[in-house]
C-alpha cells in the first residue's frame, strides 16, 4: 500500500513539475514558441517563423546568432554545450546522456571519440550502421517529436582541446559526435540556441 500511494505521489509530483526528467514540452513564452525542459529553453522554430535561421552556418554565424537572438522576450541566448545537446538525443543509447560515449564537458579531446572501444572497429560515439535517418523522431531524427525536424549537424559551444579552432558537432540524423572545425567557411551546422530558464 505504501508502494502505490509513493508512486501515485511521484506521478503528481512530476506532473506538477512539467513532466520526468528527460522530457521536454513545447511551450509558449511571450507568444513565441520555445521548448523546455532539464532546466533550460530552447528557442524553437517551425520554419514558418520570420525568425527562423535553421539554415546551416559557419561557426561564427551561429555564435553570433545566439549571441545576438532576442526572442520569447529574452536576450540572453547561447549555442549548447555537448553535454546539453546530448540532453535532446533519443533513440541511440550510445550518445544520450550518460551513453557509452565519453564525449562530454568533462572529456572534451579528440581522443574522447574513442575512449571506451570495445574493439579498433567499435564506435561508441558515432553509429556504424551506414543507413541514417532510423530513429523515432520526425523524419527518422534521433530526438523527440517536439525538436521538429530539422535533423542533421547542430553546434555545440565545447571546443575540442588540444585542438586549434576545433568544437563538437552534434549529428542527430546519423547519430553522431563529430569533432569539426571552427576556422574559416568550410564546415557548417545548425544553431539550436538555448538559455537556462
Amino acid at each position: 500500500m505504501k508502494k502505490i500511494v509513493f508512486a501515485l505521489f511521484l506521478t503528481s509530483f512530476l506532473a506538477a513539475c512539467g513532466g520526468s526528467e528527460g522530457s521536454y514540452s513545447l511551450e509558449t513564452e511571450n507568444d513565441k514558441n520555445v521548448v523546455v525542459g532539464k532546466g533550460l529553453m530552447w528557442y524553437y522554430s517551425d520554419g514558418s517563423d520570420p525568425l527562423n535561421l535553421f539554415n546551416q552556418m559557419a561557426y561564427s554565424e551561429a555564435v553570433k546568432f545566439c549571441g545576438d537572438l532576442d526572442y520569447a522576450g529574452h536576450n540572453d541566448w547561447r549555442l549548447p554545450t555537448i553535454d546539453e545537446l546530448r540532453g535532446i538525443v533519443e533513440g541511440y543509447s550510445d550518445l544520450e546522456s550518460g551513453g557509452r560515449c565519453k564525449v562530454t564537458s568533462k572529456c572534451l579531446q579528440t581522443s574522447c571519440v574513442i575512449k571506451g572501444q570495445k574493439n579498433g572497429n567499435d564506435t561508441p560515439c558515432s553509429n556504424p550502421s551506414p543507413e541514417i535517418m532510423q530513429g523515432n523522431g520526425p523524419k527518422g531524427c534521433y530526438f523527440d517529436d517536439v525538436w521538429g525536424d530539422y535533423c542533421g549537424k547542430y553546434w555545440s559551444s565545447s571546443a575540442v582541446q588540444g585542438a586549434v579552432a576545433m568544437s563538437f558537432q552534434l549529428d542527430f540524423s546519423d547519430p553522431a559526435i563529430i569533432a569539426t572545425t571552427t576556422s574559416g567557411m568550410s564546415s557548417f551546422g545548425y544553431a539550436r540556441c538555448v538559455r537556462k530558464k
